[in-house]
């Protein structure tokens, strides 16, 4: 399909036009994107990011004309762009977590009394973290455990952006207040 005969696909039946895009660019779409998120990404974030890559051309499907190249090499631009700011929120998300399951999992060395004093806060963590009520604990849990952003647990939460960052925010407050005073027990 040729440029021209998508843009009167899109004209006629932007459903059929979508289609069309999908069919034929969706390998190239994926290839970009894998290759930018080869390693850092799980394939579930290679999809999302060639989701994202076909929603940002669906909503600027008017901003392509001939004049200034092909459709291909518009797509490839979107798909490029899309995934370095992918790679860029995963790489970000990666540097800035610290699980707890690492911190309590590895040997920090061979004194029984260490290991257990790990266990130990790390069940006084869990158990200050479920009495934060909901939404708090969900927030922290899909922030911190599943290493999900402010925009997705708000999507996830029905509630904005702005809402779960300030929840978030309080929430580790208390949490912090809770385990200086020992308040878990």
């Amino acid at each position: 399909m040729t440029d021209k005969e998508w843009q009167q696909l899109m004209a006629q039946s932007p459903e059929k036009g979508r289609r069309a895009l999908i069919d034929q660019y969706s390998g190239l779409v994926y290839a970009i994107v894998y290759s930018k998120l080869q390693g850092l990404g799980s394939r579930e974030d290679v999809e999302d990011c060639v989701s994202d890559v076909f929603v940002k051309l669906f909503r600027s499907a008017d901003g392509f004309h001939e004049e200034g190249g092909s459709l291909k090499a518009y797509i490839s631009v979107i798909a490029r762009h899309t995934a370095v700011d992918a790679f860029r929120r995963l790489s970000y998300r990666q540097s800035r977590t610290v699980s707890i399951e690492e911190e309590t999992m590895l040997p920090a060395s061979d004194d029984p009394v260490e290991t257990v004093e790990k266990r130990m806060r790390a069940a006084q963590l869990w158990q200050c973290i479920r009495s934060l009520g909901e939404p708090d604990t969900s927030i922290l849990i899909r922030q911190y455990f599943y290493e999900q952003t402010a925009k997705e647990i708000a999507r996830a939460l029905s509630m904005s952006a702005e809402a779960v960052q300030k929840r978030s925010l309080r929430a580790r407050g208390r949490l912090r207040t809770m385990l200086e005073k020992g308040e878990w027990q």
